[in-house]
């Protein structure tokens, strides 16, 4: 049986922000499709952060809006990046050939200005898809 787990160690009269901190911990392990195993905020220390509500988490889920139609596209460029940017991988879980990928990722491009293949849009784009998981659009 597949088993998730959320520890901090904490002195007692700190014991419910740390009990609060494991919550978080495992609804961010959640969100992220973690796979099964202990977890601590050190271990999702990014993921926790991006996932933090502000001003800019509506803003930074925007900038993949205009691949809202097409899912397509944002199938693949979530895949892409999950796959550790392998256009075989990508092509493979998303039963496509990798042309297929090669296009809808130039397509991304067009549609939002962000290249996955450029280091600084691919921040972006990670931290976008970030703020798409914790705040889910039409």
């Amino acid at each position: 049986m597949p088993v998730w787990l959320a520890a901090e160690c904490a002195p007692p009269q700190d014991v419910p922000a740390a009990a609060r901190l494991v919550e978080e911990v495992l609804e961010v392990v959640r969100v992220f499709e973690q796979p099964p195993g202990g977890y601590r905020l050190a271990d999702v220390l990014l993921e926790y952060q991006l996932t933090r509500s502000s001003q800019a988490t509506a803003l930074l889920a925007g900038l993949l809006d205009p691949l809202l139609d097409n899912p397509d596209l944002l199938r693949t460029l979530t895949a892409y990046l999950d796959t550790g940017l392998d256009r075989r991988r990508t092509a493979e879980l998303l039963h496509v050939h990798p042309n297929t990928v090669d296009y809808r990722l130039r397509r991304v491009v067009v549609l939002t200005g962000l290249d996955p293949m450029d280091p600084a849009h691919l921040q972006r784009i990670g931290a976008a898809l970030a703020a798409r998981r914790l705040t889910p659009r039409q």
